[in-house]
């Protein structure tokens, strides 16, 4: 069995459930682009406390299903992750004729790909809540207004420029998988316990998480003291440190790979 195989089952597996996620999103957004494309949800509101109520309950469970549906996403494919592996799940998939490397990597990928449609999602639905939002009170299309004013002739990009988009764009890809990787390797390290595995991982992927914090903040303090504190950073000078950010995420992408691969290699317990 390869990634393949492995990667179609983690997909028919899972498939339904964060589609469901997805949709929820988009039929708040339907019924906001609806309701609030016209004024007359302004006028509403100050004339009658019911239609207030209404309207304030809907941007509060839009707000709580987009921020349910990155949560949810990640999560549930972290469950699906330990489930799958470190628990009476596990000796079923341990015993397939396939490696370590290749059970994680067919997760991961599933894993990636639901992550980037939901971001998309979000993003799109942000988007459209907001133009609806601006052409009911104001009566301006933003997306038609952006475009107006953006003229692809006066841009001015260096070659570094350029470059530096690529390398955001890699640090982007990298951010995400880190996020997962993070994960995993905080799942993992929670099987190292005898008992209790379930809340040593949720307590070790904490822990991992404050000393993040920790971390960033580290390289927040150098990055202003290296740019923002600079008058004019040159352009040398911003194209090396976003190529140092993009080579420290993709390390730490490849070692907590390693760190999950060697503990299911090697340590696996499902006792």
């Amino acid at each position: 069995m390869h990634v393949k195989k492995l990667f179609v089952h983690e997909w028919k597996d899972s498939w339904k459930l964060v589609t469901l996620f997805n949709v929820i999103v988009l039929v708040f957004t339907l019924i906001g682009i609806v309701a609030l494309s016209n004024g007359n949800w302004v006028d509403a509101m100050e004339k009658n406390a019911w239609y207030a109520t209404i309207y304030v309950s809907y941007f509060m469970l839009y707000y709580f299903a987009i921020l349910a549906l990155g949560v949810a996403t990640t999560f549930y494919f972290l469950i699906r992750f330990y489930k799958n592996l470190y628990t009476d799940q596990g000796y079923l998939m341990h015993t397939l004729p396939v490696t370590s490397h290749q059970l994680i990597l067919s997760k991961a990928f599933v894993m990636y790909i639901w992550q980037v449609i939901s971001g998309c999602v979000m993003l799109v639905s942000i988007l459209l809540l907001v133009n609806s939002l601006v052409l009911g009170i104001e009566n301006v299309n933003i997306f038609k207004a952006l475009l107006e004013e953006i003229d692809l002739a006066d841009l001015d990009i260096s070659f570094l420029g350029v470059l530096d988009i690529i390398v955001v764009i890699l640090i982007a890809i990298g951010g995400q998988i880190f996020s997962i990787m993070f994960g995993y390797l905080a799942i993992s390290l929670g099987q190292l316990s005898k008992n209790h595995k379930l809340i040593s991982s949720i307590g070790i992927y904490m822990g991992m998480q404050i000393v993040l914090q920790m971390v960033f903040s580290f390289f927040q303090i150098g990055f202003n003291l290296t740019v923002v504190n600079v008058d004019r950073p040159s352009e040398g000078l911003v194209f090396a440190i976003l190529c140092l950010i993009a080579i420290v995420v993709f390390a730490a992408d490849a070692g907590m790979y390693a760190g999950s691969n060697y503990i299911m290699k090697n340590k696996l317990n499902l006792e």
